[in-house]
Protein backbone atom coordinates (compact mmCIF):
# COMPACT_ATOMS: atom_id res chain seq x y z
CA UNK A 1 0.00 0.00 0.00
CA UNK A 2 1.47 3.34 -1.10
CA UNK A 3 0.95 6.02 1.68
CA UNK A 4 3.87 8.39 0.30
CA UNK A 5 6.16 9.40 2.91
CA UNK A 6 6.90 8.44 6.38
CA UNK A 7 4.87 11.17 8.50
CA UNK A 8 2.00 10.65 6.00
CA UNK A 9 2.10 6.84 6.95
CA UNK A 10 2.35 7.47 10.41
CA UNK A 11 -0.40 10.34 10.07
CA UNK A 12 -3.02 7.99 8.10
CA UNK A 13 -1.98 5.17 11.26
CA UNK A 14 -3.04 8.26 13.87
CA UNK A 15 -6.08 8.95 12.06
CA UNK A 16 -6.88 5.24 12.39
CA UNK A 17 -6.32 5.06 15.78
CA UNK A 18 -8.48 8.04 16.81
CA UNK A 19 -11.23 7.12 14.77
CA UNK A 20 -11.22 3.44 16.38
CA UNK A 21 -10.91 5.28 20.25
CA UNK A 22 -13.82 7.39 18.63
CA UNK A 23 -16.04 4.27 17.51
CA UNK A 24 -15.03 1.78 20.56
CA UNK A 25 -16.45 4.28 23.00
CA UNK A 26 -19.74 4.79 21.16
CA UNK A 27 -20.05 0.87 21.16
CA UNK A 28 -19.13 0.41 24.96
CA UNK A 29 -21.51 3.42 25.48
CA UNK A 30 -24.43 1.73 23.41
CA UNK A 31 -24.02 -1.44 24.93
CA UNK A 32 -23.79 0.11 28.54
CA UNK A 33 -27.26 1.47 28.09
CA UNK A 34 -28.79 -2.40 28.81
CA UNK A 35 -27.03 -2.41 32.07
CA UNK A 36 -29.67 -2.28 34.81
CA UNK A 37 -27.33 0.76 36.90
CA UNK A 38 -29.84 0.81 39.73
CA UNK A 39 -28.83 -2.39 41.04
CA UNK A 40 -25.27 -0.62 41.41
CA UNK A 41 -25.87 2.63 42.61
CA UNK A 42 -27.77 4.18 45.14
CA UNK A 43 -28.88 6.74 42.76
CA UNK A 44 -28.78 5.74 39.32
CA UNK A 45 -30.01 9.28 37.66
CA UNK A 46 -27.58 11.77 39.52
CA UNK A 47 -24.88 13.24 37.53
CA UNK A 48 -22.32 10.87 39.46
CA UNK A 49 -23.63 8.47 37.63
CA UNK A 50 -23.44 9.56 34.10
CA UNK A 51 -20.15 9.87 34.68
CA UNK A 52 -19.83 7.06 35.97
CA UNK A 53 -21.06 5.39 33.02
CA UNK A 54 -18.98 7.74 30.93
CA UNK A 55 -15.63 6.28 32.53
CA UNK A 56 -16.78 2.82 31.84
CA UNK A 57 -17.53 3.48 28.33
CA UNK A 58 -14.41 5.21 28.02
CA UNK A 59 -12.47 2.10 29.50
CA UNK A 60 -14.31 -0.24 27.90
CA UNK A 61 -13.93 1.76 24.35
CA UNK A 62 -10.07 1.87 24.94
CA UNK A 63 -9.71 -1.67 25.17
CA UNK A 64 -12.14 -2.27 22.20
CA UNK A 65 -10.10 0.17 20.41
CA UNK A 66 -6.58 -1.61 21.77
CA UNK A 67 -7.85 -4.69 20.19
CA UNK A 68 -8.70 -3.27 16.57
CA UNK A 69 -5.60 -1.30 16.18
CA UNK A 70 -3.22 -4.04 17.00
CA UNK A 71 -5.33 -6.44 14.89
CA UNK A 72 -4.36 -3.94 11.98
CA UNK A 73 -0.97 -3.65 13.05
CA UNK A 74 -0.70 -8.02 13.29
CA UNK A 75 -2.20 -7.89 9.49
CA UNK A 76 -0.48 -5.72 8.13
CA UNK A 77 3.22 -7.14 9.69
CA UNK A 78 1.58 -10.42 8.40
CA UNK A 79 2.08 -9.51 5.04
CA UNK A 80 5.86 -8.94 5.67
CA UNK A 81 5.99 -12.97 6.44
CA UNK A 82 5.34 -13.56 3.07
Amino acid sequence: MFLGSQETGMGWISLFNLAFLIFGVLIAWYALQVVRWEVFLKEAKGRPAAVLRLLVAILLGYQLAKFANEYMMSTMMLKQFF
